[in-house]
């Protein structure tokens, strides 16, 4: 498995900023994907529930001028095509009957954008026996499977938190969460998580060893130029 840049590129960043709230979008409006990640996340993880057949997990970065890249659960670029950004339409992405996106049938949903901080308690105390603690902060991530790796530096353990924001299975009673998992050493199943409502401004957790919070990244206003500035 690759381990990511702790400190990713700041164009990740200003994208996931730019993208809109989490969801599909009615593909009727849209005659492409607009900006931002999508991924198929929450349709991949309940599908078997629901008895279809798992889809592939996929995932990709749409720029504000159309271009397209698969990227990695980290915002990574990956894929066969490198990470390259390309042009044109996204080979299997269609819209769905009633409208949003999917990918060879899988629906695809916009992610969120996310900026966390992450503090993990060092392996050695202070001179005093208190514990000492790394922190990092401004860490970007997107709620549709978005990770954030954070290298230990041998002083700390490595941990990765993750970031959905799950909708449940058909016929479920549970409620549409906002959910964090924070992982040690296994990339599947997380230690503990928290969650919170969707719409809440603020998820945190502490596991006494490690903690994090999370909050939504502002919408930046789109600049618009008026007809007179366009002429000039």
């Amino acid at each position: 498995m690759r381990i990511p840049r702790l400190a990713r590129p700041a164009a990740l960043a200003l994208m996931l900023a730019g993208a809109a709230a989490t969801g599909a979008v009615p593909a009727a409006a849209q005659d492409s994907l607009p900006p931002g990640i999508w991924t198929n996340t929450e349709d991949q993880y309940f599908a078997e529930e629901e008895g279809r057949e798992k889809p592939e997990w996929f995932a990709l970065e749409v720029a504000q001028d159309g271009r397209w890249r698969s990227v990695d659960a980290f915002g990574e670029p990956s894929g066969d095509a490198g990470g390259e950004w390309q042009e044109g339409p996204v080979p299997a992405v269609t819209a769905r009957d009633g409208g949003g996106w999917q990918w060879r049938g899988s629906e695809l949903r916009r992610a969120r954008p996310f900026s966390c901080w992450i503090s993990v308690r060092k392996f050695a105390g202070k001179p005093d026996g208190s514990a000492d603690w790394t922190f990092a902060a401004n860490l970007p991530v997107y709620d549709q499977g978005g990770r954030i790796f954070m290298d230990g530096a041998g002083i700390a353990p490595d941990v990765t938190l993750r970031m959905r924001n799950v909708t449940w299975a058909r016929g479920s009673r549970n409620k549409p969460s906002l959910v964090i998992y924070m992982h040690r050493d296994d990339p599947d199943r997380a230690e503990s998580y928290s969650w919170t409502s969707p719409d809440a401004t603020l998820v945190g957790i502490n596991l006494r060893w490690v903690q994090a919070s999370c909050s939504p990244m502002a919408e930046p206003v789109a600049e618009q130029v008026s007809e007179e500035e366009d002429e000039n």
